[in-house]
C-alpha cells in the first residue's frame, strides 16, 4: 500500500508514513506503528501525537495506549472544510486590498479539476447556489455543498440520480442536462461530458451572469 501523502495539508512527511501505517495495521501501539515503519519509537509517538492533534487519528485510553487511523471519509471532510475556511480568509483578504477586479472566463478540464472549481466555488457561497449540477459531480463535492447549505440558500438539482442527497438538492432532471451553476449571483460555471472528457467553462463576466440567470429561469 502507497504512503498517503499528508504534507500539502500541513502534516509532515513522519505523519504521512504514519497515518498510512494505521490505515494498514488498523488500532496499534507507538511500539508496533514504528516497528512496521522502522521508525524510532520517539518519532513515532511524536508523529501520532500531530495526528491526533490534527484530528487524523485517536488515542484509546490504556496503557500501553493504542491509535487508530480517522476515517478517510471523516478526515477528507475536515480538510476540505479547513481549506474552504483558509480561502474564505484569502479571499476577505483580497476583497479589501485590491481594486475591482476584472471579469475572467476560463476553461478547465478533467473529472478532477472541474470538482475542485466546483467544490472552491459552492463552499465560498454566502448569498445563494441555483442551478443544475451533473450527478458524477454531486459525490466529490459534498463536502462543500454540507458547507454551503449552513449559510446559503441552495435551490439546485441533479442531472442523472445520486443515493447521497443529504435533503440538499430540490430534485432530479434528465441525466444528459448540462451543469449550469449560479454562485451568489457573480460566478458562473457550466460543464458538459463525463469522466475525463469532462470540460467546464468558469467565468465571472456580467454578461455570461446574464445568460446564466435567463436560462435558469426558463429551466424553472
Amino acid at each position: 500500500m502507497a504512503t498517503v501523502d499528508l504534507t500539502p495539508f500541513r502534516f509532515t512527511a513522519t505523519e504521512s508514513v504514519v497515518y498510512s501505517a494505521l490505515l494498514r495495521l488498523g488500532p496499534a501501539t507507538g511500539y508496533g506503528v514504528g516497528r512496521v515503519t522502522r521508525l524510532a519509537r520517539a518519532n513515532a509517538y511524536a508523529a501520532l501525537e500531530g495526528l491526533v492533534s490534527r484530528g487524523a487519528a485517536q488515542r484509546a485510553a490504556g496503557r500501553p495506549a493504542r491509535y487508530r487511523p480517522a476515517d478517510p471519509g471523516a478526515l477528507l471532510a475536515r480538510l476540505a472544510a479547513e481549506q474552504g475556511e483558509a480561502l474564505d480568509r484569502l479571499s476577505r483578504a483580497l476583497q479589501d486590498a485590491s481594486h475591482p477586479a476584472e471579469p475572467e472566463t476560463r476553461i478547465v478540464a478533467g473529472a478532477r479539476a472541474v470538482a475542485n472549481v466546483v467544490q472552491q466555488l459552492v463552499a465560498r457561497a454566502t448569498g445563494s447556489v441555483q442551478g443544475i449540477l451533473s450527478a458524477e459531480l454531486w459525490r466529490p463535492t459534498l463536502p462543500a455543498w454540507r458547507r454551503a447549505a449552513t449559510r446559503a440558500a441552495i435551490d439546485v438539482r441533479l442531472a442523472g440520480e445520486s443515493a447521497e442527497t443529504e435533503g440538499i438538492v430540490k430534485g432530479t432532471v434528465a441525466a444528459a442536462t448540462p451543469t449550469v451553476l449560479l454562485i451568489d449571483d457573480s460566478q458562473l460555471l457550466t460543464a458538459a461530458g463525463a469522466g475525463e472528457q469532462i470540460t467546464a467553462l468558469w467565468s465571472s463576466h456580467p454578461l455570461l451572469i446574464t445568460l446564466a440567470q435567463v436560462a435558469l429561469r426558463n429551466l424553472a
